[in-house]
């Protein structure tokens, strides 16, 4: 059986460690990067089952990861979980919904409520 690939990006490398720590231990295979425009090139060479992408990173963020992908017309073939701090605002997050992110996870990131996430993707079983 095939492994479900993740993509982690985040310029967090606490979180992201834990995270790819995490989804191994559940059967994921994961890969990860901590800069915006790196992991955009990743997801446009290689087809993730899901990625995880936050939205606050320098330079390049996950606003404009969505913004590309959007435009170039290739949000739809993708999972994105989109992470976000409380202070985004809802407005923000909705129209990132709207462009093709599949689900938002405020941080911390409760892994429960991404399993739970990930379970309504398809991509995990209880």
């Amino acid at each position: 059986m095939k492994k479900i690939e993740a993509l982690i990006i985040d310029d967090n490398a606490v979180i992201t460690r834990m995270l790819s720590e995490f989804l191994t231990m559940k059967g994921y295979k994961c890969e990860s990067c901590s800069n915006g425009k790196k992991g955009l090139d990743m997801m446009l060479q290689h087809k993730f089952d899901v990625v995880l992408l936050d939205l606050a990173m320098p330079k390049f963020s996950g606003h404009d990861i969505i913004e590309s992908l959007a435009d170039s017309g290739k949000i739809k073939d993708q999972n994105i979980i989109i992470f976000t701090a409380s202070s985004v605002d809802s407005d923000d997050i909705n129209k990132l919904l709207k462009k093709g992110a599949r689900f938002c996870l405020k941080k911390p990131i409760q892994l429960d409520a991404l399993l739970s996430t990930l379970e309504g993707l398809g991509l995990y079983r209880r």
